[in-house]
C-alpha cells in the first residue's frame, strides 16, 4: 500500500502517481516547483537497517548519488534534489531525479524482440560508458540489467540508453552489502556476489548479461528457478548448477560471428580474473571489432567547449585545446617538469628566440617508467601546459600497426593534426601500437613501420609534436626510437613524497575518516606508485566498511605495513634512469 496519495506534497514536489513500492523505497513521479515531472524514491527511515545507512544518518543511495553527480553522464541518471518530510510520527528521506520519458529494455524486448547485433552493440557501449563514468567515482553499480535502462528517443529518432535506476550503488563491498540483495536478479548477477563480494568485474559480468540479453532475448544460463527465488541457499544452488554447462552461443534463431563469442564469453567469465579489467577495455574489444572509425570518440569524451569531429570519411578524433596550465594537476616531480619546461616547453613558446638561438626542432617526447607511475596523467598534464590543441590515443585500445585498418587511421590523425597545428598527438603505452616484431630485439624494417616512421620523421616541420609513454622502451620499434621521431626521452619515477602525499589526500577525500596525517602516510609509502596508493586506501576503506568505523590512521598504517610496492627501487630492472 502506498504511503503517499496523488496531490500530496513532499518537500516543494507534488505527488503526481504511484509507481511501485520496492524493498527499502517507494517511487513516485512528482511535480516540481516548475512544472516538471521528476522521479521520487521515499524511504522509511525507520525500516532501513543500520548497514545502509551512510554514517547512520543518510540513505546510502541518495549520499552516493549525490557523490555521483558532481559531473554528469548522459547515461546515468541525473540527482536533481533531495531531503527529509514527516508524515504523522514517521520520517521519510527522499531522493529526486530526472524522469525520462522512453521504454524500458525489457519492455522493448518484450514489444518487439531481441535486438540486432548493431543495435545491441550500441546500447551496450552507452550502458559501459555510464558505468565507466560510474566506476571513475571509485563507486559501484552492482545492479545492471534490462529493467534498469531505459531507452529514450531522442530528437533525431535515435534512442539514448540511461542507467536509471541507483538503488544498489556502493563502494566497493566483500562481507556485508549496504544495500538490499533479495530484489536483484539471479541470472545477471556475477557467481562471486552469492559470496557478497561485489567489484567492478562483477559489474562487467551484469554487462555481459545485459548484451547476450539483447541479442538472444533471455539472459545467460536462464532456467526456471520455481519457488528457489525465495530460498537463498536454493538459488545459490540452482545458478551453480545452470552455470556449470556449457554457454549456449549460437540457436537456430541467432547466429553470432566468432569475435562476439569470444567477447560474451571473456565477458560473462565466471573466475572474475578471466574477465575484462575494466568497462572501458569492455567497450574497446566492441569497437575494435565493430566499430574501428568510433574507437577515438569511445576514448575521448568531447567536453562542451573544445570537441570537433572530423569528416565523415575518417575516424571521429577528439580534438582539446590545452589550457596553458596542465602542470598544476602535477603534484610534486619538480625536477621532471623542469627539464620539460627547459628542454621542451620553452622552445615551443618562444619560437622566435628558438630560431635566433638556432634550437634544434622537437618532433618527439618519449616518457618511460614503470606501471603505475603516473607518465599517463603528465603526458595529458604536458598537453594541457602546452596550450596546443592535442589529442590522446592509447595504444592497447587502437590497435597495432600490424592490424588491418590502424595505419590508415594513425594518417588521418596526422593529417587532421596537420590541419589543426600546432597540435600535440599523444600516444599512451607506445609498444602497444608500434610493437618490435623482433624477438630479438634486432632491425628488421617492415613496411608498417616505415609508413609510420614516414608520418613521425621531422613532423615538427608540420606543426607537430608527438608525445609517448611506455612502460618498456625496449619493446618498441627501435626504426622510430632515433633522433627525428623521438628527440627526447625522460624516466618518469615513482610518485615522490608531495605527490604520494596528494594522492592519498585524493582517495580519501569524500570518504568517512578521521582526522589523517597525511605526512606520515607519503613515509611509509615510499616507492608506491599510484595504484599501490589507491589499492591501499581501499582495503583500508574495505577493513572500515566492514566494521562500520570511520577510516583511521591505525587502519591505513596497518595496511602500509604489509603491503610491497609493485616497482621498488631494489628490484626496478630496466627502468634506471642511466
Amino acid at each position: 500500500m502506498q504511503t503517499f496519495k496523488k496531490g500530496e506534497k513532499i518537500g516543494k514536489y507534488v505527488i503526481h502517481s504511484f509507481i511501485k513500492k520496492g524493498a527499502v523505497a517507494e517511487s513516485y513521479t512528482v511535480l516540481g516547483p516548475d512544472d516538471m515531472m521528476y522521479f521520487m524514491k521515499v524511504y522509511d527511515f525507520r525500516s532501513i537497517p543500520r548497514e545502509q545507512l551512510f554514517e547512520g544518518k543518510e540513505v546510502y543511495e541518495i549520499q552516493l548519488c549525490k557523490e555521483l553527480n558532481r559531473e554528469e553522464n548522459a547515461n546515468v541518471v541525473r540527482y536533481v534534489d533531495n531531503g527529509e518530510v514527516k508524515k504523522g510520527n514517521a520520517s521519510y528521506h527522499y531522493l529526486v531525479t530526472e524522469f525520462y520519458r522512453g521504454v524500458l529494455l525489457t519492455e522493448a524486448i518484450n514489444q518487439d524482440g531481441r535486438f540486432d547485433l548493431e543495435d545491441a552493440v550500441q546500447i551496450t557501449l552507452c550502458v559501459l560508458s555510464g558505468l565507466s563514468f560510474i566506476h571513475s567515482c571509485a563507486l559501484i553499480h552492482n545492479d545492471i540489467h534490462p529493467s534498469n535502462i531505459i531507452l529514450q528517443e531522442l530528437e533525431d529518432g535515435m534512442l539514448m540508453p540511461t542507467i536509471i535506476d541507483l538503488g544498489h550503488i556502493s563502494y566497493m563491498v566483500k562481507g556485508r552489502p549496504t544495500f538490499p540483495v533479495e530484489d536483484l536478479m539471479p541470472f545477471f548477477r556475477a557467481p562471486e556476489t552469492f559470496r557478497s563480494v561485489y567489484t567492478v568485474k562483477s559489474d562487467i559480468f551484469s554487462t555481459g548479461a545485459l548484451l547476450y540479453y539483447l541479442i538472444f532475448g533471455k539472459s545467460p544460463w536462464e532456467v526456471d528457478l520455481g519457488n528457489k527465488v525465495s530460498d537463498k541457499q536454493a538459488l545459490k544452488l540452482a545458478i551453480r548448477k545452470a552455470r556449470s554447462h556449457k554457454l549456449v552461443l549460437e540457436t537456430e534463431e541467432v547466429k553470432i560471428p566468432d569475435y562476439m563469442k569470444a567477447i560474451l564469453q571473456k565477458a560473462l567469465a565466471l573466475k572474475p580474473d578471466d574477465r575484462f579489467a575494466s568497462a572501458a577495455e569492455f567497450a574497446q574489444a566492441l569497437l575494435q571489432q565493430l566499430m574501428p572509425q568510433l574507437v577515438e570518440e569511445n576514448l575521448e569524451q568531447p567536453t562542451a567547449d573544445s570537441s570537433e569531429d572530423q569528416e565523415n570519411n575518417g575516424p571521429i578524433i577528439t580534438f582539446k585545446k590545452g589550457s596553458g596550465s596542465g602542470f598544476d594537476n602535477v603534484t610534486g616531480r619538480d625536477e621532471l617538469k623542469e627539464q620539460l619546461r627547459k628542454e621542451v616547453l620553452f622552445a615551443l613558446h618562444n619560437p622566435e628566440k628558438a630560431k635566433l638561438y638556432r634550437l634544434p626542432a622537437i618532433n618527439g617526447v618519449l616518457l618511460y617508467g614503470p606501471p603505475g607511475c603516473g607518465k599517463s596523467l603528465v603526458l595529458s598534464s604536458f598537453a594541457e601546459e602546452l596550450g596546443f590543441h592535442y589529442t590522446i590515443i592509447r595504444g592497447p585500445e587502437m590497435g597495432h600497426i600490424y592490424q588491418e585498418g590502424v595505419l590508415d587511421n594513425l594518417q588521418r590523425v596526422f593529417d587532421a593534426a596537420e590541419i589543426k597545428a600546432p597540435f600535440v598527438i599523444c600516444i599512451d603505452e607506445l609498444e602497444f601500437l608500434a610493437p618490435n616484431p623482433n624477438a630479438e630485439g634486432e632491425e628488421n624494417v617492415t613496411p608498417q613501420i616505415s609508413a609510420l616512421y614516414g608520418m613521425m620523421n621531422e613532423c615538427s616541420k608540420k606543426g607537430i609534436l608527438v608525445v609517448a609513454t611506455t612502460n618498456r622502451p625496449d619493446l618498441i620499434d627501435q626504426s622510430i626510437m632515433r633522433i627525428g621521431c623521438f628527440d627526447r626521452v625522460f624516466f618518469v619515477p615513482q610518485p615522490d613524497f608531495e605527490a604520494r602525499k596528494d594522492i592519498f589526500m585524493d582517495h580519501l577525500k569524500d570518504r568517512p575518516c578521521e582526522e589523517l596525517d597525511f605526512d606520515e602516510l607519503a613515509k611509509m609509502s615510499d616507492d608506491f606508485n599510484a595504484g599501490d596508493i589507491t589499492e591501499a586506501v581501499n582495503e583500508a576503506a574495505m577493513t572500515a566498511a566492514y566494521n562500520d568505523v570511520p577510516i583511521s590512521q591505525k587502519i591505513l598504517i596497518d595496511v602500509l605495513k604489509y603491503k610491497n610496492p609493485t616497482y621498488s627501487t631494489k628490484t626496478r630492472i630496466g627502468f634506471n634512469k642511466n
